[in-house]
């Protein structure tokens, strides 16, 4: 049980394309295969790591210090070479950071209220933004290599705003707003190609997806009727479903709707049905609920992902050391299977065969 204590989670993420999650603890990092789940590395440096991002599967990762020991100040960012255990960079800003994301060629940092881009290389500093009041470090960004949009907040509370640094107008970066929400913004996601961002406000039971390039309502769907804090929102690499992780302890999982397509396969209110028949708009009984659920019996705080090699599985790590894999149907949803269940934190480092 001390070992337990010692190791305990700080932080946790998946990479781009969730092959692969890393764990940042009062020791040190762990990395490991999503799927199937293996531990790849471990390393204990003798301080904790509140932020740890990996750029795909290469050597070199990017640490933020924390804890009652961090092993780095809290308002630097560690380039760290994990082929040759050492520091190769750093990055000093003037705040404590919350967040960082890497792309093939920038690195975003998030604070409070600021996000500070360097270009990976070089290092140099290409963007200051400033947003509203960030707590939980809240940040979208297009997965895809060759696509560089992001997603944070605005100023202003409710809002957010797309910015496209693969399109300028004049000297500046397109931006796109969307009035997304009447209270604080506390969700934020991607997809893969940056053509989505979906987001959920601080009552935590309605999420809504925007197209990024217009900024249209594309749905909104109902995580349920009670408050709840979101801690996760998650598409998978095909933009077929979206995920949503909460203090309810419960995984919902929603069919995203396509483009000139059909109505979504979400589930719907019976009464739902009859009050539109009648011309009735009510927002609660014309709802889209979700489609497949996994139900955990831990409710603190976790991440979701879906499996890259198959979207009909999805994978859950939580705070407390556990790693699920739940399984739904695709043309039925419903109750989720647990066909895994472990607790990373006791797991040991499996080589790769030669």
């Amino acid at each position: 049980m001390e070992e337990l204590v010692e190791e305990e989670c700080l932080y946790a993420t998946f990479n781009q394309d969730s092959s692969c999650f890393c764990i940042g603890t009062k020791k040190g990092f762990r990395i490991y295969n999503s799927y199937p789940v293996r531990c790849l590395q471990k390393r204990d440096i003798d301080g904790g790591i509140s932020v740890i991002e990996v750029l795909n599967r290469c050597n070199v990762l990017a640490l933020v210090g924390a804890g009652s020991n961090p092993k780095f100040n809290q308002n630097k960012v560690i380039l760290w070479d994990d082929s040759q255990s050492k520091v190769i960079n750093e990055l000093i800003v003037r705040f404590y950071i919350k967040n960082l994301k890497l792309k093939r060629t920038k690195i975003f940092i998030i604070g409070e209220s600021d996000i500070i881009v360097f270009t990976l290389g070089n290092y140099e500093k290409i963007d200051s933004i400033n947003t509203c009041q960030n707590r939980n470090g809240i940040f979208g960004i297009s997965l895809d290599p060759k696509i560089s949009i992001i997603a944070y907040t605005s100023t202003e509370i409710g809002k957010i705003k797309i910015k496209f640094y693969d399109e300028k107008k004049g000297d500046n970066y397109k931006i796109n707003e969307i009035n997304a929400h009447q209270t604080e913004i506390c969700a934020l996601t991607m997809n893969y190609d940056g053509t989505l961002v979906a987001s959920s406000s601080e009552r935590g039971t309605i999420i809504k997806i925007f197209r990024t390039k217009d900024c249209g309502l594309i749905q909104e769907l109902r995580r349920g009727t009670e408050p709840a804090e979101i801690y996760c929102l998650a598409f998978d690499l095909k933009s077929q479903y979206i995920a949503c992780s909460s203090n309810k302890g419960t995984i919902h999982i929603f069919n995203v709707k396509k483009e000139g397509g059909q109505e979504a396969q979400n589930q719907k209110s019976v009464f739902g049905t009859v009050v539109s028949f009648l011309g009735i708009q009510n927002e609660y009984l014309n709802s889209e609920w979700s489609f497949a659920q996994y139900r955990l019996t831990y409710k603190g705080k976790s991440i979701v992902a879906f499996n890259p090699d198959n979207n009909t599985s999805v994978i859950v790590v939580t705070q407390d050391g556990n790693y699920y894999q739940g399984e739904f149907k695709a043309k039925s949803g419903g109750e989720c299977s647990t066909s895994l269940t472990k607790n990373y934190l006791l797991m040991e480092v499996e080589k790769d065969d030669d």
